[in-house]
């Protein structure tokens, strides 16, 4: 009887294996006995195993005692890891794959050093681990290292890149209280993507990292809790308006909200236009046809746009102290948001 053992991401990727009374193969049982475990290690040196894919780790591993054989590619992909996990002081002389690979406890990669590529989507660490430094001093030097829609992913503090190496740190989220983890961890993927000029990636980089910079500004960081208020205000206004820069189309969107949100009110306050005279809906007095409350909406929104810009052709003035004070607010709000959009584009032609 084979092993009944069946890939959860490709229903056609069976094991062949012989299956012993749990239905399984040895590399895919659970619960093993201690026997089991020794004749675990044993089978893939004997066998000089490369590919791991859905086995069942349920003792310490430590790859130093286990691969000591040649291999065209190391597979861990759907691999469990039930207890602590050594990869330290390993060369991957080739490239290694951790695709929905599920570490349960520690894992630790510190002083390895990676010739092939390297790929983490999909895996899952433990999250009492997710702030440690498991991989200092580890040494990248092949072409990719790509981690993709992780859980926890640990802390990259202390790693090494060759200045060839592109890393892509995708679609991986920490909470709240791992922020100083997401921060740092895109902050050396955009100082990578730098070095490598993988120019299409550093915008994403740099709004993540800035994004969970601003989850743990703390006051006591400041001089005082008026510093923090202003310096956390003006986080508020560059995250949601601009997105820090990397997603200008938020500021065209509010730039067109706030012109034709302030046209629909002057149309109700009133304006005196050249051509038309007082232009003042009353819908409680007078009926409107569609097409003079559309032409008047027109005007309107002309006016709001003039004023928005600054420019202020004189062809149309508010009407009352209440349309003075709208237009008063409406001019701040045109020249802060061109001011945020010429850093903006200046920021954007100087990367």
């Amino acid at each position: 009887m084979n092993c009944k053992w069946v890939s959860n991401e490709d229903r056609n990727l069976t094991c062949s294996r012989h299956a012993d009374s749990s239905g399984y193969c040895l590399f895919h049982k659970e619960n093993k006995n201690k026997r089991e475990i020794a004749l675990f290690d044993a089978y893939i040196k004997k066998g000089e195993i490369s590919d791991f894919t859905g086995f069942r780790f349920e003792d310490e591993f430590d790859i130093n005692k286990i691969i000591n054989f040649e291999y065209e590619k190391l597979k861990f992909c759907e691999a469990t890891f039930k207890d602590e996990v050594n990869f330290s002081n390993f060369m991957f002389k080739k490239s290694v794959d951790f695709t929905n690979a599920n570490f349960e406890s520690y894992v630790n990669f510190k002083q390895s050093t990676f010739l092939g590529n390297c790929i983490f989507n999909k895996t899952i660490f433990n999250s009492k681990y997710v702030n440690e430094e498991v991989f200092q001093k580890s040494d990248f030097n092949g072409q990719k290292l790509i981690v993709e829609k992780c859980i926890n992913f640990p802390r990259l503090d202390g790693i090494v890149f060759s200045p060839y190496t592109k890393f892509i740190l995708k679609d991986t989220y920490y909470n709240e209280e791992n922020s100083i983890c997401g921060r740092n961890n895109y902050k050396i993927a955009r100082i990578q993507a730098k070095i490598t000029e993988d120019n299409e990636n550093i915008g994403y980089y740099y709004y993540n990292e800035r994004n969970y910079a601003s989850n743990f500004l703390k006051s006591k960081k400041y001089n005082g809790y008026k510093d923090y208020l202003v310096n956390d205000f003006f986080d508020f206004l560059s995250k949601h308006l601009i997105g820090y820069g990397e997603r200008p189309i938020k500021l065209l969107i509010i730039s067109f909200s706030i012109i034709s949100i302030f046209a629909f009110v002057y149309l109700f306050i009133g304006m005196k236009s050249l051509e038309y005279g007082l232009i003042k809906v009353n819908l409680l007095k007078n009926t409107y046809s569609l097409y003079e409350l559309i032409t008047f909406y027109g005007e309107a929104w002309y006016f709001s746009m003039v004023t928005f810009s600054t420019v202020g052709y004189g062809d149309i003035i508010a009407f009352g102290f209440l349309g003075k004070m709208l237009v008063c607010i409406e001019v701040f709000l045109g020249i802060t948001i061109h001011a945020t959009w010429t850093s903006v584009l200046f920021s954007r032609l100087i990367k």
